[in-house]
């Protein structure tokens, strides 16, 4: 008579191997198996609050930032209207274009600097002639004052050629200064032309 080993196994085919006798035990999980879960779960968890969390705060600044460019621009309006103000004031790159090579070529014309023109301008309104400055009383490519110029109407003012013309004119008789930008152009800006 054959013995059976102390682990309850039975032998079968060859004397060496080992089979176990209950076949269909069932697998216990261990306790780190199920702290493993468990934290994966936790984990998953936090990574998706994280991700609302930061989506949250993504949006948050999306709308600080809109109202605080409405703000710094006196933008009062509905968005509708204001992207369509932006729109019209804002030139198209050839437009800029045209608008720098007409005011070089109307003051080299006048007997103005070029550049001391060009940069007025480009400080003034960047090339925008339907810019308005100063609560509306500074209008067009130069930014000509209503309050201290009432003879400037705001046709002419918000007309390039006109503006050009009776700024260059205003340079030529010495008034330059009238200019903020270029009065102060040696102590606030580090690209003044003199």
């Amino acid at each position: 008579m054959k013995r059976l080993p102390r682990n309850n196994a039975k032998m079968i085919g060859s004397p060496n191997k080992k089979v176990p006798a209950r076949r269909n035990q069932i697998r216990r999980s261990s306790p780190t198996r199920g702290l493993a879960s468990e934290s994966g779960a936790t984990a998953k968890s936090s990574s998706h609050w994280l991700l609302k969390f930061l989506f949250a705060v993504y949006v948050l600044a999306i709308i600080w930032t809109s109202l605080a460019y409405a703000a710094e621009h006196g933008i009062t309006e509905s968005p509708v209207a204001a992207s369509v103000g932006l729109l019209r004031t804002t030139p198209r790159p050839n437009r800029r274009v045209r608008l720098t090579a007409y005011v070089r070529s109307a003051a080299e014309v006048a007997g103005v600097n070029p550049r001391v023109a060009q940069w007025v301008v480009s400080h003034e309104s960047q090339y925008h002639p339907e810019a308005t400055g100063d609560g509306g009383e500074s209008r067009g490519l130069w930014q000509i004052n209503r309050f201290y110029h009432p003879e400037v109407s705001d046709e002419c003012a918000y007309d390039a050629e006109c503006s050009t013309d009776w700024a260059l004119q205003r340079i030529l008789d010495g008034k330059i200064n009238e200019w903020t930008t270029w009065k102060y152009c040696r102590a606030w800006f580090e690209d003044c032309p003199f």
